[in-house]
Order: C-alpha cells, then sequence, then structure tokens
C-alpha cells in the first residue's frame, strides 16, 4: 500500500498489535480506529484486510474483524519457519555484521537484562504488562537487527511476520517470570557472543536452540481446545 489514509490505518493497528492493546479474540471496529485517526472506515476496512492476509485478524461474519487466536499446531508451523530460517540467516550475520549493528543489539540485551534483574528483584508475583511489552519489544528488536546485518529484505520480512504472530499471542498465552526472562538473556547472550566473534557455525547452533526453547515454553502455556473461541466472548 502506498502512503495513504489506509496505510495509516495499517501502521497504526499493526503497532497496537504489537502493544498489545489488541488481544486475541478483541474486535477490531472500523469505525472508532476511523474517528481516532480522522478517517474513514473505508481506508481501516483496507487495512484491516492486508492484516487479515497476514494472519493478524479474522474476518469472522456478524462480528466482523477479530484479533487471530492461534492453535497449538500454528505455534508450532512459526517456530519450525523460524527455525529454518534464522539459525542461517544469524550466521550470514555472523559474516557480514558490522560494529555498529552488535552495538544496538548489545543495547537490546542490556534492556532485556535490566528487565530481568527489575522483576528478580520485584515482591510482585506477577510481572507488570509493561515490562513484558519492554522485554517483548527488545526481544523483537534483537531478533531483527541480526537478520537486518545479513541485508536479506525477503528474510526480514518474513521472519518479521513470524515473531510478530508468536510475539502477540504468546502474552496470552504463558506468563513471565523472571527464571523465562533469564533464560531468554542467557540464550541471546551466547548468540551475540558469538557474532562477535565472528564465528558462523556457533551462532547458527546458538539461535537453533534459542528458538527451540521458545517453542517448549510457548507450548507449556497453550490450551488447545477445539471451541470456536468467539462464541464464548464477543469482547
Amino acid at each position: 500500500m502506498q502512503e495513504t489514509n489506509a496505510q495509516r490505518a495499517y501502521d497504526y493497528l499493526r503497532n497496537c498489535l504489537v502493544q498489545g492493546e489488541f488481544l486475541p479474540g478483541a474486535r477490531i471496529r472500523y469505525g472508532p480506529v476511523g474517528k481516532k485517526l480522522g478517517i474513514s472506515a473505508t481506508p481501516v476496512r483496507e487495512a484491516i484486510g492486508q492484516l487479515a492476509n497476514e494472519g493478524f485478524v479474522e474476518l469472522v461474519p456478524q462480528l466482523g474483524a477479530v484479533v487471530r487466536q492461534i492453535s497449538r499446531d500454528e505455534v508450532i508451523e512459526l517456530y519450525e519457519l523460524r527455525e529454518a530460517i534464522e539459525p542461517y540467516a544469524t550466521a550470514r550475520a555472523a559474516e557480514r555484521i558490522e560494529q555498529s549493528q552488535l552495538d544496538q543489539i548489545g543495547k537490546q540485551l542490556d534492556r532485556m537484562t535490566q528487565l530481568t534483574e527489575r522483576t528478580r528483584q520485584s515482591s510482585s508475583r506477577s510481572v507488570p504488562k509493561k515490562t513484558v511489552r519492554s522485554f517483548e519489544q527488545a526481544d523483537l528488536a534483537f531478533h531483527m537487527l541480526i537478520i537486518e546485518a545479513t541485508g536479506n529484505r525477503t528474510m526480514l520480512r518474513t521472519v518479521g511476520n513470524s515473531h510478530l504472530l508468536t510475539g502477540i499471542f504468546s502474552v496470552a498465552r504463558h506468563g513471565y517470570d523472571a527464571g523465562v526472562m533469564q533464560a531468554t538473556c542467557d540464550d541471546h547472550k551466547r548468540i551475540l557472543t558469538s557474532l562477535q566473534r565472528k564465528k558462523p557455525d556457533a551462532a547458527r547452533d546458538a539461535m537453533a536452540v534459542h528458538i527451540r526453547n521458545g517453542l517448549e515454553v510457548s507450548l507449556a502455556g497453550i490450551i488447545d481446545d477445539d471451541h470456536r473461541w468467539w462464541d464464548a466472548s464477543t469482547r
């Protein structure tokens, strides 16, 4: 789409999904979104059609646009896609990455480490949503900066969509705690170290292990049932 009202609506809605403002099962109403952006419902409908094509929302009869909820099998498929692409991409990045890119990746890991330490020191049993979102955003940036270092825009787009899908739905599926966060940081540290040392094989293997660990955490939180989830609630 060109830089039109439809593109504005698309960017806004996609950002809302990334930020966790629309959880799985939530309805997206064209009118309120258009009013917020100062545009008509037509470009909003076009933007939602694009999001539907990308797998983020479903167009449900009598309900309209509803944020998708993915099944256990779909979660596995997304992680299989990532495991097929990201280890290869990380190995290529180890060969091509520049120091400025390593610095940016390191900053994202530092942010995740800070959030993990803050969580560990907190007396609260649950991790605040704001912390989870910040951690997810830094996690996504860490991965996308690595893919970006390959210079392959097609991989960047493909991996980006799979990350957004798993990221959007993972928060609703499993809880975060300091242990999960620390394990993610440890995986990222091994990946970054391999990139810094320009070790393609080690970088590939570290990323593969990280993705498998992520799948294990995601599957642990899934209650996979067969009912049509929108029947229970039309939020």
